[in-house]
């Protein structure tokens, strides 16, 4: 809705309760331990232009339904609120022992969806999972959290991210928002692209690379 009204806030983030927990055990924060997940916008630009945006802002944000709403009073109350979203990843060692962040997009219509998803393929898979969402953009980060000397777990852990990345697909995403395909989601690529858009992008990387010297075997599926 923030978006889609017009404004171009500089950051709009998402978290879900697992994540807003490991923040509150590990720096003061302020959020509060009851949110379902808490949302993050900052506006930025001229005194005037801001000024007015906020007002709109406001609007929108009460026609939400949110149950609490805490606006930054000054720059060290901008600054704890920045802090705790700063340490989100870092935080998630507080209640995990190891864990596997995931990437991937969908549309920003369909982030609450997407969550939603997200919580039934982990209840699935018997795994939790800490959301921090650019929902801007409608890039999402799903942490799955595990014990890194289980390979149960392990295994598991990487079924339940294969079925994130297709529901991203699904919902009209993309398999990566900004760390790129990798070997991890190569085979991924023809659930999200048709045969013939994967036969021009090889023939794209055999011209520019016809003797295979760069990340020779890594690209593609099945390479």
């Amino acid at each position: 809705d923030v978006v889609a009204s017009g404004l171009l806030p500089g950051a709009i983030e998402i978290m879900d309760n697992l994540t807003i927990q490991a923040i509150n055990q590990s720096v003061d924060s302020g959020y509060p331990d009851d949110a379902a997940a808490l949302l993050i916008v900052e506006l930025e630009g001229e005194t005037a232009q801001v000024e007015e945006e906020f007002v709109r802002l406001k609007q929108i944000i009460n026609g939400s339904d949110s149950y609490s709403v805490n606006v930054a009073r000054d720059e060290a109350e901008r600054k704890l609120i920045w802090k705790g979203r700063k340490g989100a990843f870092g935080a998630l060692g507080t209640v995990s022992q190891a864990y596997i962040v995931q990437d991937g997009v969908v549309p920003r219509t369909q982030l609450g969806a997407a969550l939603a998803d997200i919580e039934a393929i982990s209840e699935r898979h018997g795994l939790r999972v800490a959301n921090v969402f650019h929902a801007g953009d409608g890039n999402l980060h799903p942490n799955v959290l595990l014990d890194g000397n289980d390979q149960g777990m392990i295994k598991r852990a990487w079924e339940l991210i294969d079925e994130i990345v297709e529901m991203c697909i699904r919902r009209g995403g993309s398999i990566t928002g900004e760390h790129g395909v990798g070997m991890e989601k190569r085979k991924h690529l023809a659930s999200m692209f048709g045969k013939i858009d994967m036969e021009v992008m090889k023939r794209i990387h055999r011209t520019l690379d016809p003797q295979e010297i760069a990340n020779r075997g890594k690209m593609f599926p099945n390479d």
